[in-house]
């Protein structure tokens, strides 16, 4: 198994993307507070908006410092980092997926090196591997897992499905079925662009493999068959109008959005991450699926090398900002501690990252156990593209994403859209 959450090769050879947020927070910029440690974090609903808050104000205690907490929306978030890279001021402790983002503010001196950090031991080594960047560790993980179908048995059986699809064609053949008994196949978040996204990276590791997709990423070039046939799969479900009503300016975590719709049991499947489930209650307000809830794996397209093995992952982390005092690698150990390890996985329903699982996680739940399955029969894993990239082709890759489902480009126009933003990269 190669670096199992991550980077693409094409960024390590250079040296060189949920448990997702609801609604918005206001705070100022770190550059703005007068605390001695400012956090920003993308859990902004309940339980882990207070969980957070609530480390956060135990550490300040034992250790006189002060700590300004930014719960932040995802999409607020990305924005808000983005021009406090451009301004070379970022926080001293915020979330971060690794990758080409990490890389980049990592490459512009803005980030913190923690390789001494001396409560390592307490976490798993491969939860490291997506923060390390040239032999050196820049975030600590609090999450990982792996990207895929969470469905609705109940449905599934309401419409007369047996057995989860293991190929495309079972899966587009599945969508219709559910379609012909009345029920809303999947939901998406159509109007937060990178739902979608994680649609056509399937197709395209499905149809050319991780090798193919490295390659693409080395040379930046995109234009090969399978990438096209990734869009035109992707164009035929959308044409077979499988979302549901008002996907297209829907977001993924809002009380309308995709989560809710999966929540309240009005849709039969969702294409997303570990953090799935938990944001299901938390943007329906209801207790979710409950046993009904469970999670098969992205489907092997036929005629391709990738297999249904090789997943779509990654996790969530909290780097350092460069300017940061040092007590944030107190802090930092602060929120490793096993205990409080096994407070963000109880209250977000997460994945562990503990070196010790089992002082962590003693009796994971249904939801837990389907993503510790899942990556346990992983053969390899693929950091989501909008992360692993520089971050002008993540954007790209999403807004093509958008616009293949929305009808207003071609298959041709994806790759020809991520060809000009990689070679705007030279």
């Amino acid at each position: 198994m190669r670096n199992p959450l991550l980077r693409p090769r094409a960024l390590v050879a250079a040296g060189t993307a949920a448990v997702l947020a609801l609604g918005a927070a206001a705070c100022g910029d770190s550059g703005e507070s007068d605390a001695d440690v400012t956090f920003w974090h993308i859990q902004n609903e309940d339980p882990m908006k207070s969980t957070w808050q609530a480390l956060a104000d135990e550490w300040a205690e034992e250790s006189g410092q002060t700590v300004e907490v930014s719960a932040i929306a995802v999409e607020d978030f990305k924005t808000r980092l983005s021009t406090q890279t451009q301004a070379g001021d970022l926080p001293d402790l915020y979330n971060t997926w690794g990758g080409g983002v990490l890389a980049e503010q990592v490459e512009a001196g803005l980030v913190r090196d923690i390789s001494g950090l001396p409560c390592l031991d307490k976490v798993n080594p491969v939860a490291l591997e997506s923060y390390t960047i040239d032999g050196k560790l820049y975030a600590i993980p609090f999450d990982q897992g792996v990207v895929g179908f969470w469905y609705n048995k109940d449905l599934f059986a309401e419409a007369g499905i047996t057995d989860t699809p293991t190929t495309w064609a079972e899966f587009t053949e599945d969508v219709q079925t559910l379609k012909d008994a009345g029920i809303t196949p999947i939901a998406l978040g159509g109007g937060d662009k990178w739902p979608i996204h994680y649609y056509w990276t399937y197709l395209a590791m499905r149809l050319v493999g991780l090798d193919g997709l490295a390659a693409a990423a080395e040379s930046g070039d995109f234009s090969g068959p399978g990438f096209v046939q990734a869009g035109q799969l992707l164009a035929d479900l959308a044409a077979m109008e499988p979302f549901q009503q008002g996907f297209e300016s829907a977001t993924y975590g809002e009380a309308d959005g995709e989560a809710a719709v999966m929540g309240e049991g009005l849709a039969a499947m969702e294409l997303m991450g570990q953090w799935g489930p938990q944001v299901q209650r938390d943007a329906s307000g209801t207790e979710g699926l409950g046993e009904s809830l469970a999670f098969f794996p992205f489907p092997a397209v036929e005629g391709g090398p990738g297999t249904a093995t090789e997943f779509l992952g990654g996790g969530g982390g909290f780097a350092a900002g460069a300017d940061a005092p040092d007590e944030i690698e107190d802090f930092m150990c602060h929120l490793l501690e096993e205990e409080n390890q096994a407070r963000v996985v109880k209250d977000g329903n997460m994945s562990t990252v503990a070196a010790n699982p089992s002082a962590v996680l003693p009796e994971p739940n249904h939801e837990q156990q389907a993503i510790i399955d899942a990556l346990a029969t992983a053969t390899d894993t693929q950091l989501y593209l909008d992360q692993a990239y520089p971050p002008s082709i993540g954007s790209t890759i999403n807004d093509a994403s958008q616009g293949l489902v929305l009808g207003e480009l071609t298959p041709e126009d994806f790759v020809a859209m991520v060809n000009d933003a990689w070679a705007a990269e030279q």
